[in-house]
């Protein structure tokens, strides 16, 4: 238990608690500005006052939004209890804020475990127990990375396709690579960070994505206001190092995937173009930072293939919708469980599109010059074909993780079959 004083009463048997500092642990003001800044890009204006903390931020951004949802609010359940106990002894209980009376209102209607609001020009609270000490410390640094989702980065080895695609294994290439490998994650580390944060309420909401640190309160919304522009800079730090083209691509990713957590993701039809493009620039990069030319081939297989991945996406999310039956819609999101025939028709055809565009590359020329035995490379299709196949019918069936990258690290087909295909690919190129 914590050790808590109690805050200098209106009447001798009144408690008092602050909306703010109490029952949120001093976040409103970052809860208020994340959820605004969702609804609007314009809450900008408002960031350095619900950074720093200043008073009446929170009540600056309640003014000119709806507010956060309460029914998502992480209120201190301890701070809670106390209030109960308070009651049941016969106390009343006064809800203090500096600002927005009306925000209040509405929660102590919600709690429904307080008699009145007042609106006071200082915060009086209790101080709620930290943990310190090392085992604190390991456990924020093991939250961080938690954070950072790592298990993302497995997508960024596809800067190290063209490389690979042109034969082109040089200790310098590998070199060239590895930062962009590096940049890539950073950079959407930070982006993840920028989606949890005003993504909170329906985290919060979610089976799954509640157990987020942001979402289940593992990290507090304070760790944002580094977390974001550190992971940014450091991957934009690492990208100018690459040279200018790989800084380019970096700064056109970091726009457009920013766009998208912000609002092309709940747009009908863009929003899986989009993802399939955020893949492709990571290819682009990987040619950007070594020099290699890019070949349309390769640019064309990678839009048909991300596609289709980023549709498989968007289909197992309307298949858990159907299944729990609790909306018809994901939150954010343009799709309805009506869509599932026609999402799942757009993985279908643009994985067997992205099929067709590599089994006229195996017959081009380029490929005749670059390999010893270019009719082993037939296999690929074949093991595309049956991969693709299977992942969309597993999708419909709502056997498919959420997240397509998730699913393949730990299906245990898809591991094989990517090893099946590296091993056509050596066995086509050694004579």
């Amino acid at each position: 238990m914590s050790s808590r004083v109690e805050s200098p009463p209106t009447a001798a048997s009144d408690l008092r608690v602050s909306l703010d500092r109490d029952l949120l642990n001093g976040t409103l003001a970052l809860e208020a500005f994340w959820q605004a800044l969702r609804e609007d890009w314009r809450t900008l204006r408002h960031a350095p006052a619900a950074f720093s903390g200043l008073p009446g931020a929170a009540a600056t951004i309640l003014t000119g939004s709806t507010g956060p949802r309460i029914d998502t609010l992480p209120f201190n359940a301890l701070v809670i209890d106390r209030l109960h106990a308070a009651r049941a002894e016969g106390r009343r209980v006064v809800l203090t804020t500096t600002g927005a009376p009306d925000f209040a209102e509405q929660v102590a209607r919600h709690l429904d475990c307080i008699d009145a609001v007042q609106t006071v020009t200082e915060t009086h609270h209790v101080s709620p127990m930290v943990r310190t000490g090392p085992a604190a410390g390991l456990s924020r640094l093991v939250t961080i990375v938690r954070e950072m989702r790592p298990h993302q980065w497995v997508k960024n080895v596809l800067v190290f396709l063209p490389m690979i695609a042109d034969h082109g294994l040089t200790l310098a290439n590998i070199g060239w690579t590895l930062l962009a490998f590096f940049a890539f994650g950073l950079v959407a580390s930070a982006v993840y960070v920028l989606n949890d944060l005003i993504d909170l309420p329906a985290d919060r909401l979610h089976p799954t994505k509640r157990k987020r640190p942001f979402a289940s309160g593992a990290l507090p919304l304070s760790a944002g206001r580094w977390m974001l522009p550190g992971f940014l800079g450091a991957g934009l730090g690492l990208a100018a190092v690459g040279g200018p083209g790989l800084f380019a691509v970096m700064i056109l990713y970091a726009i457009t995937t920013t766009a998208y957590s912000m609002k092309l993701k709940g747009t009908l039809g863009a929003d899986i173009i989009v993802l399939a493009l955020l893949y492709t620039l990571r290819i682009i990069a990987g040619a950007a930072v070594t020099g290699i030319a890019l070949s349309m081939w390769l640019l064309s297989f990678s839009v048909f293939l991300f596609l289709s991945l980023a549709a498989v996406k968007r289909l197992s999310e309307l298949v858990y919708i159907e299944t729990e039956g609790a909306r018809g819609r994901a939150a954010g999101r343009a799709y309805t469980v009506e869509d599932r025939p026609v999402i799942a028709m757009i993985a279908t055809s643009a994985g067997f599109l992205s099929v067709l565009v590599l089994a006229l590359y195996i017959d081009s020329p380029e490929v005749a010059a670059l390999y010893a035995r270019p009719q082993i490379l037939w296999g690929l299709g074949l093991g595309l074909l049956y991969w693709i196949s299977r992942t969309v019918l597993l999708a419909h069936r709502g056997l498919v993780d959420q997240d397509p990258v998730v699913f393949a690290l730990t299906d245990r087909i898809s591991r094989l079959t990517a090893l099946c295909i590296g091993l056509i690919f050596i066995a086509a190129i050694l004579d």
